[in-house]
């Protein structure tokens, strides 16, 4: 039977353990509030997630491109050491329910996030770069021409994006992260 959420993973903040100093709360006080908390591909929703997980590890482990980490009582995804390459190891590794493996076998989209480049972006600060563009297998960042012969400028395409992250690591401004869907489907 195929669970209600189709395979879409959420975002949610990490749990913080009894009596351990809540650092997204202290970030977000002193404005340094880090993104939302990405969960593996064919997560379920981050509540149903959050109570199957019993943070064992199992899909760290089996991850061939590293991008999964155990962080702040939580698994989430981390494109500092790679990109998700959506080959499942993480759902077949997992000995819990906390996966849709349902959505998964039926070839459904893996989560429901895409790239999103923000102001610091060297080319939009008239800096020449496509490392992003290049790192794009799906070729979901395309570089518009800008008028007076300005350097382009990147633009996602969030019907093309995988989220699969990478052009997160690539990004030498790291002005790029993966948030979900619905906040931002195209970079302007």
């Amino acid at each position: 039977m195929r669970s209600a959420n189709h395979g879409r993973a959420g975002h949610r903040s990490a749990r913080v353990p009894s009596g351990a100093p809540d650092l997204a709360r202290r970030a977000l006080l002193v404005g340094d509030a880090p993104g939302p908390v990405l969960l593996p591909p064919w997560s379920l929703a981050p509540d149903a997630f959050d109570r199957a997980c019993t943070r064992c590890g199992k899909c760290v482990e089996a991850c061939p491109t590293h991008v999964l980490k155990l962080a702040a009582g939580t698994v989430q995804v981390d494109f500092a050491d790679g990109e998700c390459t959506f080959c499942g190891e993480c759902v077949a590794s997992c000995p819990e329910p906390a996966f849709d493996v349902a959505a998964r076998a039926a070839g459904a989209r893996p989560w429901t996030v895409v790239a999103r480049i923000d102001a610091t972006c060297l080319a939009r600060l008239g800096v020449e770069c496509q490392s992003c563009g290049d790192a794009c297998e799906a070729h979901a960042i395309r570089f518009r021409p800008r008028p007076n012969g300005a350097v382009p400028e990147p633009r996602v395409d969030g019907g093309h994006c995988t989220g699969c992250g990478a052009c997160v690591r690539v990004c030498p401004a790291s002005a790029i992260d993966v948030r979900p869907r619905h906040v931002d489907p195209v970079s302007a």
